[in-house]
């Protein structure tokens, strides 16, 4: 099966969803995949970004027994097909587990088999919609916003991914603590990364993401920020294809998420 990537946080405001489109756009644009983008938030906001390229399929259907999906291409031509997240994934929180995680397991395996790559935008708490892309993904990345709070959020996503690989899904890897909206010459981002790095230094990437303009600017004309013809953009470009060169490598290689040590489920 194709490699399944999943964005994920139980914080909310870390970057989710900016980075799922950004990383959907860069395998498609620099390595020419077909890409599967689904959006299992209430919010839609990856849905909204890429709303060119909606296969006409909803994200809900992915957690029925018989999914009306025929909307999603074959993955047979390069680029983005968007499976859109809203409102109606919030009744997935009141169904029976037992019903609808398989539910969502076989179909996505359905679903993967058409792509290279699957990217899932998540919801940022955790919850049925979180735990079935977890127990169905081969690959989960935490972006993290370098804040006290947000430190303590990390760990309790980082307890959450471990446990599901060793109760449900061996084969689950952590691709790595993404670095988001790093401010330079704050110190007390600086502070906390400082922590981060002393807690969980095998996890974290060693690359961050600035505080620009030009991403946001980028997403709200649907564009990825490498699009965009200005001088921000070039220097948010340089970061985001560097963070997105670092991850791959991790999930290309045999042994990432081998060791969790130091993680207590």
């Amino acid at each position: 099966m194709s490699n399944v990537v999943v964005f994920g946080n139980q914080k909310g405001g870390v970057g989710k969803s900016t980075l799922s489109v950004l990383y959907a756009h860069w395998l498609a644009d620099v390595h020419r995949q077909a890409v599967c983008v689904i959006d299992l938030d209430t919010q839609a906001n990856t849905s909204k970004t890429l709303r060119r390229f909606d296969s006409g399929a909803n994200a809900v259907e992915l957690f029925g027994e018989e999914p009306s999906l025929g909307g999603i291409p074959d993955g047979s031509e390069q680029g983005i097909a968007l499976v859109a997240g809203g409102k109606r994934l919030a009744d997935i929180e009141l169904a029976r587990p037992e019903a609808v995680i398989p539910a969502f397991r076989k179909n996505l395996a359905g679903v993967a088999r058409r792509f290279d790559t699957v990217v899932i935008d998540t919801p940022p708490a955790l919850g049925l919609r979180m735990s079935a892309a977890l127990i169905a993904a081969t690959a989960v990345v935490c972006p993290i916003e370098l804040e006290e709070y947000s430190i303590d959020g990390v760990t309790d996503m980082l307890k959450t991914i471990f446990g599901v690989r060793q109760r449900y899904n061996p084969r689950l890897q952590l691709a790595g603590i993404v670095l988001n909206r790093f401010n330079p010459h704050s110190v007390r981002q600086k502070a906390a990364m400082q922590q981060l790095v002393d807690h969980y230094r095998e996890f974290v990437i060693p690359a961050r993401i600035s505080t620009r303009s030009a991403i946001p600017e980028a997403l709200a004309s649907g564009l990825p920020v490498w699009d965009l013809p200005k001088s921000s953009a070039r220097e948010a470009s340089a970061e985001l294809k560097a963070l997105f060169g670092l991850l791959q490598q991790r999930m290309d290689s045999a042994g990432v998420g081998a060791s969790m040590t130091g993680v207590k489920a």
